[in-house]
C-alpha cells in the first residue's frame, strides 16, 4: 500500500513538472517572457485577457523610457514600436487595459515609478495617456464614496497600502503558480502553438500592443458595416446608461479629475513629459455622443482637463504637459463606411465608431512628436485661451457633417430612439 502511495504521489509531481515546464517555456500570458519564438510562441492568444497580470510584470522587466496608458482604444490604436517614438523614450512599453479607467491609470503609472524610483537614469521619459469621455462620466451622488475606497490591483506596486516590493512575493507566488501549474493554463499553452501560423489569432506583443489580427477576420466575415451598426448600437446603449455628469456635488472635480490630477502630480515629480490625448472618435460615435445627451459633458470634460493642464505647467518652466484634442469632423473621423452586404471593402483608419486602427495613431504619434506650438486641423493643443474658439468650431463641423450624412446620422438617431427591447 505504501509503496503505491509513494509511486501515486511520484507520478503525480512528474506530472505537475512537466505542465509547469511547458506552460513555462510556452507562456501562453506573457508572464515570463523567457523566450519569444517565430512560429512556437511569439503569437499568445490569450495574453489578451490576462493583461493586467501580464503588463503588470512586464512593466518590472522591462523599466520603459515610454508609456501608453488608457483603454482598449489606446491599446489597439498606439503601437510603442512605431518609428516616430524618440529614441530616448525606447522602449516603449503599453500598459492600456481595455474595460478600465482613471484609477488604474494611476494604479499602473506608479507601480512603474516605484520600480524605478531609485535610478533615476530608468524613470520612463514619456506619457502618452488617453482621455476617453467614458470614463470620467459620474453618478455625482456616488462618486465620494467610490472615491474613499478607491481600487487598488494587489499585484501592483503601490504607496496606498504600504507595501513593499518584498511584501508581493505571495501575489507574485499566486500568479506565478496559476500561470504553469494549472491545466487550464496548458490547455492554453496547446492554444499557443496551435495559432502561431493562424493570421487572425488575437495577441499581446511582448511591448503591450494588440494589433487586433481577430478583428480582420471578423470583419472579413461580416463586413465592416455590420461591425459599425454593432458598435454604434452598444455605444448609444452605454451611453444611455451613464449619468450625464462629469462633477460630484462639489460641481468642479470628482474622482476620475482626481486620479487624473495624480497622474500629472506624479510626472511632474518625476521629469516625465505628459501628452494627454483626447481620442479621435469617429463621427458616429460623436453623433452618438450628442444624441444621448453627453456632448455638453465632452464639452466640460475639455475645459475641465485644459484648466487642470495650465494649473499644473506652472509648476514647472518648462512645458511638460500637452493636451491634445484629437476628436472632431475632420478628414479622418468622417471614413466612409462600407455598404451593407460589403464584405471586401477595408476601413483605413477605424475598426469601427468607437476604435481607431493604429494607423491613426500613429499619425496622431506623427503630430505629437513632430510638434510645435501651432493649431491645426488635425490635432489641435488646447489652451485656456483658445478652448472656446475650438469648441465652437467643432459645433459648426458637427453641423456640416450632419448635413453632408443625413442618412447616417437619422440612421443613429433611430437607434438612440429606439427602447433596449428593440434595439
Amino acid at each position: 500500500m505504501k509503496n503505491y502511495l509513494f509511486s501515486w504521489i511520484s507520478l503525480t509531481c512528474m506530472l505537475l513538472l512537466v505542465v509547469a515546464g511547458i506552460n513555462f517555456i510556452i507562456d501562453p500570458y506573457g508572464l515570463f517572457r523567457f523566450i519569444d519564438i517565430d512560429g512556437f510562441n511569439k503569437i499568445k492568444p490569450a495574453a489578451a485577457s490576462q493583461g493586467p497580470m501580464g503588463k503588470a510584470y512586464q512593466a518590472l522587466r522591462t523599466q520603459p523610457g515610454g508609456l501608453v496608458l488608457g483603454n482598449s482604444r489606446a491599446e489597439m490604436g498606439f503601437d510603442p514600436e512605431y518609428a516616430a517614438w524618440p529614441a530616448d523614450t525606447k522602449p516603449v512599453l503599453n500598459l492600456a487595459l481595455p474595460g478600465t479607467g482613471t484609477a488604474t491609470t494611476e494604479n499602473y503609472l506608479q507601480h512603474v515609478i516605484i520600480n524605478t524610483e531609485n535610478n533615476s537614469a530608468s524613470m520612463p521619459k514619456m506619457l502618452i495617456l488617453g482621455i476617453d469621455l467614458i470614463d470620467f462620466l459620474i453618478d455625482k451622488e456616488r462618486d465620494d464614496a467610490i472615491q474613499k475606497n478607491p481600487h487598488k490591483e494587489s499585484r501592483l506596486l503601490n504607496n496606498f497600502d504600504t507595501q513593499s516590493k518584498y511584501k508581493k512575493w505571495p501575489i507574485k507566488f499566486k500568479d506565478y503558480f496559476e500561470s504553469t501549474f494549472t491545466l487550464s493554463t496548458l490547455t492554453d499553452s496547446i492554444e499557443t502553438i496551435l495559432n502561431q501560423n493562424n493570421p487572425y489569432a488575437s495577441n499581446l506583443t511582448v511591448q503591450g500592443f494588440n494589433p487586433m489580427q481577430n478583428y480582420k477576420k471578423l470583419a472579413k466575415n461580416e463586413g465592416y458595416n455590420n461591425l459599425f451598426k454593432a458598435k454604434d448600437q452598444a455605444n448609444i446603449k452605454i451611453l444611455q446608461r451613464l449619468p450625464k455628469n462629469i462633477f460630484d456635488n462639489s460641481g468642479i472635480s470628482s474622482s476620475r479629475f482626481k486620479n487624473l490630477q495624480q497622474v500629472l502630480t506624479l510626472c511632474r515629480q518625476h521629469g516625465i513629459s505628459v501628452n494627454l490625448v483626447i481620442y479621435p472618435y469617429h463621427a458616429r460615435f460623436l453623433e452618438s455622443i450628442r444624441f444621448t445627451g453627453h456632448w455638453q459633458d465632452f464639452e466640460n470634460l475639455k475645459r475641465a482637463v485644459t484648466q487642470m493642464v495650465e494649473a499644473e505647467s506652472q509648476y514647472s518652466s518648462s512645458s511638460l504637459i500637452k493636451l491634445w484634442d484629437f476628436s472632431g469632423f475632420n478628414q479622418y473621423s468622417t471614413e466612409a463606411v462600407p455598404l451593407k452586404g460589403d464584405r471586401k471593402s477595408v476601413t483605413q483608419w477605424y475598426w469601427e465608431a468607437g476604435h481607431f486602427k493604429s494607423e491613426l495613431g500613429n499619425k496622431i504619434l506623427d503630430r505629437i512628436f513632430a510638434s510645435t506650438n501651432t493649431t491645426e486641423e488635425w490635432g489641435v493643443l488646447l489652451t485656456p485661451a483658445m478652448i472656446e474658439n475650438h469648441l465652437s468650431t467643432l459645433r459648426a463641423q458637427g453641423d456640416a457633417y450632419r448635413q453632408s450624412h443625413a442618412l447616417e446620422v437619422a440612421a443613429l438617431a433611430g437607434l438612440a430612439s429606439q427602447p433596449p427591447s428593440k434595439r
